[in-house]
């Protein structure tokens, strides 16, 4: 049983080619943070796997049940080691060392790369050669939600799979059958933007999304009538928290983006269609206080801000230039 969800369209293909023995030997799974791409890539991972005979995974035989739980010797995954800026070309070597090797406990060896992107140059090539001369029964999954920054002979060697946002009434459903209640999950599937994996740690007890959550909405409702002075103290702040915790960091200029998008939609009286329908008195307060020109124009710089930094941009210096940009209270039509 796949256990990835929203993704009908997709898992239709794979189980075609499944049950046909048309596997490419590599995929690339597209799509932002949370889509679903691990959960898909250890769904395959077990499909080829499966001793059931069928082309889904069953979820019960042995093999099913030692790569869900991360043990299988002939599913590995590759990603950033937390000590390093990139995916280095040693631990390609030792994925090509491996999967010139037979598989030792199922019939294929599965190599998922977790943030594909994050290859050094000289790893992507080392991976181009094994991808251009692919081993029997070696599949490689290949995870990015940035796939630009993938060199193209990588992404041209695999094929591509798109994993799109789930929509807002499916995944209302999706977490009312697991026991959510109607207004939590209905706030749940608005700030999740159609991710399903943040969505699934968001309804968890004690999530930490949700302090973290509340700790930058309370930040976004005050910083407008902050000094420039506590202005460049939170872009040193947040600048020292990229480069410690790069994806939290973009998460939570993610947060911004939804807070400066909701006051515009707010200040154009369409409060109805904002994400943080729980704020809407201080979404309405702020915005108030705000120029429709001044809120669109801080949105374009927000999502610059956000591009530069993913093509690394000197954090500090973007972050104080966006706080520069922020309006005033005052900046009123």
């Amino acid at each position: 049983m796949w256990q990835t969800l929203g993704q009908d369209q997709t898992i239709r293909g794979l189980e075609h080619g499944l049950a046909a023995g048309r596997l490419a030997h590599a995929y690339l799974l597209v799509g932002p943070k949370h889509t679903g791409k691990g959960t898909l890539a250890l769904d395959l991972a077990q499909a080829v796997n499966c001793e059931a005979g069928s082309p889904l995974p069953c979820g019960e035989c042995r093999p099913c049940r030692r790569i869900a739980a991360g043990k299988h010797a002939d599913v590995l995954t590759i990603r950033r080691e937390e000590s390093r800026t990139e995916i280095s070309i040693d631990q390609v070597r030792e994925v090509q060392h491996r999967a010139s090797l037979k598989p030792t406990e199922g019939r294929w060896l599965v190599f998922i790369l977790d943030g594909a992107e994050e290859m050094s140059a000289e790893a992507a090539n080392c991976l181009l050669k094994t991808l251009e001369e692919p081993a029997p029964r070696a599949l490689f999954l290949l995870l990015t939600s940035r796939e630009a920054r993938l060199l193209p002979t990588v992404r041209s060697r695999c094929q591509r799979l798109a994993l799109r946002p789930m929509p807002r009434e499916q995944m209302e459903q999706v977490l009312g059958k697991r026991g959510v209640e109607h207004q939590h999950a209905a706030l749940v599937a608005r700030l999740s933007r159609g991710r399903v994996g943040w969505a699934m740690l968001a309804v968890q007890e004690s999530s930490e999304v949700w302090r973290r959550r509340s700790q930058v909405t309370e930040r976004l409702a005050a910083i407008p009538g902050a000094s420039f002075s506590d202005r460049f103290d939170l872009a040193a702040e947040w600048a020292t928290h990229f480069s410690r915790r790069r994806e939290q960091a973009l998460e939570e200029m993610d947060l911004w983006q939804d807070w400066w998008r909701d006051l515009l939609l707010a200040r154009s009286g369409c409060a109805g269609f904002t994400t943080n329908w729980d704020y809407s008195e201080q979404l309405q307060q702020q915005a108030q206080g705000l120029s429709l020109k001044a809120i669109a124009d801080f949105l374009r710089d927000l999502r610059h801000t956000r591009w530069a930094l993913e093509v690394n941009a000197n954090p500090r210096l973007a972050l104080e230039t966006l706080m520069l940009h922020l309006p005033h209270f005052e900046e009123v039509a």
